[in-house]
């Protein structure tokens, strides 16, 4: 079972990556020529996708750390490195490391966008997979995962539901109502990519623990 303490900071930094809220104007953009029910079928596509990856990022990925040779201290000091430039581009309100303006105009051409580039790799992106999995290796008891899992769960479906409602959230909080969201959520996300990237530091570095 995850302490409550890991569980609360595994929440803050999961949903500080996935950053609903200060997604909620990409949705709108994409989704601009949609009516309300393809939206809400887009948003509801997004969710489940978005589940399924993390999901999978949970329960299969010691064995694919295993193929590639790495160690959970490697993981957690690129995950952090990763996490860390996320909140960097959040805290300036920079959505670049997402997504480029191709894509999104790409993406606009597409019969759903659901999948890509919303559920990958705009909510369930880099920085996403690597805080699941971090905490995945940290805590890998039955219960652990599961407890996990039902934050992935929970956050997945909140998207879902904040995206179906995008067009008024969006409408209500404006482009720097959004923007304030995003550099807040940059700053926890910052915060906690430090102690992931200490913590992997020290156990391939023992030296730096004195």
């Amino acid at each position: 079972m995850l302490p409550e303490a890991a569980l609360v900071s595994f929440a803050a930094a999961l949903f500080s990556v996935m950053n609903p809220l200060g997604n909620v104007g990409i949705f709108a953009a994409l989704t601009e020529d949609q009516q309300p029910a393809e939206a809400r079928r887009t948003a509801l596509t997004c969710a489940i996708a978005t589940a399924i990856v993390l999901l999978l990022m949970a329960w299969v990925g010691k064995p694919a750390l295993e193929l590639f040779g790495l160690s959970v201290d490697m993981l957690h000091a690129a995950g952090g490195v990763i996490v860390l430039l996320i909140g960097l581009h959040m805290l300036s309100n920079d959505n670049s490391h997402r997504h480029s303006p191709d894509e999104i105009e790409d993406a606009k051409q597409r019969p759903s966008v659901g999948i890509v580039p919303l559920a990958i790799p705009i909510v369930a992106g880099p920085g996403t997979m690597a805080t699941v999995l971090v905490a995945a290796q940290q805590h890998q008891t039955l219960l652990s995962r599961a407890e996990i899992s039902a934050v992935v769960i929970a956050f997945s479906v909140l998207t879902g539901v904040m995206f179906s409602f995008a067009a008024p959230i969006a409408k209500f909080l404006g482009a720097a109502g959004m923007g304030v969201v995003t550099r807040v959520m940059g700053m926890v996300l910052a915060s906690i990519a430090m102690g992931m990237l200490a913590s992997g530091l020290r156990g391939l570095l023992p030296g730096l623990a004195g």
